[in-house]
């Protein structure tokens, strides 16, 4: 068979292209390390490759997000610290200022150092990050979120949002908290009730916060809430007092049936009657909001609540008690600097000193437990972070395992290839070299 010497060149020159190719690509992964250069190379393990390198670049931004999570929950958490030890020291000045002791200028000079508390507590309330983004406005974090109209009177222009991040697949993690949650929706008195004393009252009787003895039954439908504690003085000195229900209207705005009736023997109190009060008061002794044994008026009746009066009240005198409301911190604050300037000429001004500073001790207590609280739930968040962040840290090394097991060149089977490939381009070379000197003009 004869075969044209272009043929031949055709055969060797590919023989050798295809021998350098191969030797190309093999060189070429051992200078990179890598199996797979290009899909062609391996399609389907370059398909995989490219999915766990994308969901590896996910994850890792995952990493930078809980980083800045990190970042923002641990300035949040410190400012809440400051608030926490700013109301405590308010807390002390509260109790300094219940000493009878004190004289106008001692009580000035509390005052002072409470209206420099205020100002703080203003400043952080508009702490923002390292971005210019303010820390309590909720979702709204370019919009400063405390406005002072007036001292005392802080309008809130935040929204009640939290601004979000994301730190896995699975998990949003709030970086801002709302202003108002933090420092305006706190519950007064007890944080369930609170007590009062009526502003006409002439006597020295002082009343604490209260007890919230039975929960369900304080919160019960048909509970009424709104009660007054009524004293009675007769002539001997005897005092008497009696519970009635203070609802002027109920919660569908109709008027109450019940209004100024005795929750204790159901005397109705729009008639004046002598001796009417049936309990005896002792200064000091828990008012029990409840039935008594020999009490039949309301049977079974029991508000879950009690309160004690301390001093002695006057013929007339009356104490409240009612649901808690949510107030803000800087209306507390004001309303302690309003009792340090109270004057205190007799008795009676001194009770109600004293019944406004037991007001305030109380409203600052529930504000703690409120910081206390948001503070809580940001470590918590800081805690999961840190969770979350190992997590990530295990996924991306299991990605990286992963993509090293369909990338990654085994060194030792493409040393051999080489080398094979390199002894089979030189055998091509001496091939297509003995081709080229073979020709029929040596044998003529």
């Amino acid at each position: 068979m004869r075969v044209a010497t272009t043929t031949f060149y055709d055969i060797g020159s590919r023989g050798l292209q295809t021998q350098q190719s191969n030797q190309a690509r093999l060189q070429n992964q051992l200078n990179t390390g890598r199996r797979i250069l290009s899909p062609s190379d391996d399609p389907i393990g370059a398909s995989r490759a490219l999915s766990v390198t994308q969901a590896q670049s996910v994850n890792a931004q995952y990493s930078v997000n809980s980083k800045a999570v990190d970042s923002a929950l641990g300035l949040t958490e410190s400012t809440l610290q400051q608030v926490v030890e700013l109301v405590q020291n308010v807390q002390s000045l509260a109790i300094q200022a219940g000493n009878p002791a004190l004289s106008l200028a001692d009580r000035s000079s509390l005052n002072e150092a409470l209206k420099s508390r205020y100002e703080e507590l203003m400043g952080l309330a508009n702490t923002t990050d390292g971005g210019g983004q303010y820390l309590f406005s909720g979702f709204r974090g370019d919009t400063k979120p405390f406005s002072e109209a007036s001292f005392g009177k802080v309008d809130y222009l935040g929204d009640e949002g939290q601004r979000l991040v994301q730190i896995s697949a699975s998990r949003n993690l709030p970086i801002s908290e709302s202003g108002s949650a933090v420092f305006g929706e706190i519950k007064n008195g007890n944080g369930t009730f609170q007590t009062g004393a009526a502003a006409g009252n002439t006597g020295s009787g002082m009343v604490d916060l209260g007890t919230v003895s039975n929960p369900l039954k304080w919160g019960d439908p048909a509970n009424v809430q709104n009660y007054k504690v009524s004293f009675s003085v007769d002539a001997a000195g005897a005092t008497t007092y009696d519970i009635v229900d203070s609802r002027a209207t109920l919660a569908d705005g109709s008027a109450n049936a019940n209004f100024n009736k005795s929750m204790i023997d159901g005397y109705d109190y729009a008639v004046p009657r002598v001796g009417a009060m049936p309990r005896g008061y002792s200064a000091g002794s828990e008012i029990q909001f409840k039935q008594l044994a020999g009490e039949t008026a309301v049977p079974g009746w029991d508000a879950g609540a009690s309160l004690s009066i301390k001093g002695v009240p006057a013929n007339g005198d009356s104490f409240s008690i009612r649901p808690s409301q949510n107030q803000d911190m800087f209306s507390m604050l004001a309303d302690f600097s309003t009792q340090l300037g109270a004057a205190q000429f007799d008795e009676n001004s001194k009770a109600n000193y004293q019944n406004g500073l037991a007001r305030v001790i109380g409203n600052l207590s529930s504000a703690l437990d409120n910081v206390l609280s948001t503070q809580a739930k940001i470590g918590a968040r800081m805690n999961e972070t840190d969770s979350v962040r190992n997590t990530n840290g295990d996924l991306d090394l299991q990605y990286a395992q992963t993509l090293s097991g369909l990338q990654d060149l085994d060194y030792t089977k493409a040393i051999t290839d080489f080398t094979l490939t390199q002894t089979l381009l030189e055998a091509a070379r001496a091939s297509f070299s003995k081709v080229q000197g073979m020709s029929l003009f040596k044998y003529l």
